[in-house]
């Protein structure tokens, strides 16, 4: 097992202070890496285009900042020329969920071993604070979930987690910046998963969004438990069921609880590998 601090650059971050990108690098960094015990030299890190995309400058294995939404054609192309580099894709909403969004299903369908993280911040952060994909969708004066230089989005959030789940990913997982041991656990999960995993993580932008959003989501967020009954929101006229990975019927409905309502952490669906 390496050391912690092997996996880091000298590169200092420029995110700005609170940035949630830092959760992630620490968890990569300090936990995934060293505890999977990956050498630098076999691990390949793609990004595209934002500020969670500046990722592989700082850490210690072969990275590339690549073209805008185009990570996933890149980090395909790279496990299928050497199949036995472990393949990690970085980006964020704007990223993965508007010009690449495209790339996502034709991923999932070859289930290419590689490991596609999705850090949504809720906005366009690089390009300050234009709405993205996945601004939550409100009328105007009901409520403060906004980027705060843009007006509401015309459009309903997308949601990927029941995009992936649609379009049958291998394993799909949601976590936070904010609970890094957790977030730890399911990148394990899904870099060790033999086949594609789609990892969605929630991760909060102090410049452009304002703060009600993201402390909204962390207090209402609830966790997944495999074999443990399903905390499901008031609102629902669902029974609670025990959390069944294999079940991708029961992880669509979970996948369509409201954002604002229960955002719900941990391992959706867990389906076929491949050898």
């Amino acid at each position: 097992m390496r050391a912690r601090a092997d996996y880091r650059t000298t590169l200092k971050p420029v995110w700005c202070a609170g940035c949630g990108n830092f959760g992630l690098l620490n968890a990569l960094t300090k936990r995934v890496l060293p505890e999977i015990g990956i050498p630098n030299y076999q691990t390949l890190i793609i990004s595209g285009i934002g500020c969670s995309s500046r990722i592989p400058a700082y850490i210690d294995t072969y990275g590339f900042n690549s073209i805008h939404g185009r990570a996933l054609v890149i980090a395909q192309g790279a496990k299928l020329a050497k199949p036995e580099l472990t393949v990690v894709a970085v980006g964020g909403d704007g990223d993965f969920f508007s010009i690449g969004a495209g790339h996502l299903p034709h991923a999932v369908r070859r289930n290419i071993d590689i490991t596609c993280i999705m850090v949504n911040n809720f906005v366009y952060a690089l390009t300050k604070g234009q709405i993205s994909p996945t601004t939550p969708h409100l009328l105007r004066g009901e409520g403060p979930f906004l980027s705060l230089e843009q007006y509401p989005p015309v459009d309903p959030l997308l949601d990927m987690i029941s995009y992936s789940l649609s379009t049958r990913a291998s394993f799909i997982a949601q976590g936070i910046t904010t609970d890094i041991p957790h977030l730890e656990w399911l990148i394990k999960e899904g870099i060790e998963h033999k086949g594609f995993s789609y990892i969605s993580v929630f991760s909060h932008c102090v410049t452009f969004n304002p703060p009600e959003l993201f402390s909204t989501i962390r207090a209402n967020a609830r966790y997944l438990q495999e074999g443990e009954l399903v905390e499901l929101p008031a609102s629902s006229r669902e029974k609670p069921w025990r959390h069944d990975l294999s079940d991708i019927s029961r992880a669509l409905q979970l996948a369509q609880i409201s954002l604002l309502d229960e955002p719900l952490l941990g391992i959706f669906f867990r389906g076929k590998e491949v050898y």
